[in-house]
């Protein structure tokens, strides 16, 4: 089923999932992958974010996890993104230089812009349970479950 925004007298759906996804469009999937590559270049971890399968596993938290209002608003963050920055530099996020993206990523930090701060923060914590929760990156940190008692 896709969401949709309605105001001002236009609509934006967001759109069927790509194929073999549970949520995500092939243009979300790509943001969150340029997103990933940024985030988590690899070094000092074993991984990148691409190699993690972060996309993926995005796909499946906001399926399995987010509320469907939550999930809805994430991919708005998404969308939002993705063409904020076709006037700004010229190109989608997607399409944009890693120096660019980096640059991008680290305006949504700033104090100045409590919604685009908040969606940036919002999108970091979804991508780090995705990245942080692979076993080779958490194998790599020396975290291990002891739920059983046994010795650490």
């Amino acid at each position: 089923m896709a969401a949709g925004a309605i105001g001002a007298g236009f609509s934006i759906t967001l759109g069927a999932p790509a194929k073999g996804a549970q949520v995500l469009t092939a243009p979300e999937f790509a943001v969150v992958d340029a997103v990933a590559e940024i985030l988590f270049p690899g070094a000092p971890f074993p991984l990148s974010g691409i190699e993690a399968g972060v996309s993926s596993e995005v796909d499946r938290i906001i399926a399995e996890v987010l509320e469907p209002v939550h999930a809805a608003g994430f991919r708005y963050v998404l969308r939002t993104l993705e063409w904020g920055t076709l006037a700004s530099r010229g190109h989608r996020f997607s399409a944009l230089s890693v120096e660019d993206r980096t640059d991008v990523l680290s305006t949504w930090k700033g104090p100045d812009q409590m919604a685009r701060r908040v969606a940036g923060d919002g999108l970091r914590v979804i991508l780090g349970m995705a990245y942080f929760g692979h076993p080779e990156v958490l194998a790599s940190m020396g975290w291990r479950a002891t739920c059983g008692g046994g010795p650490v």
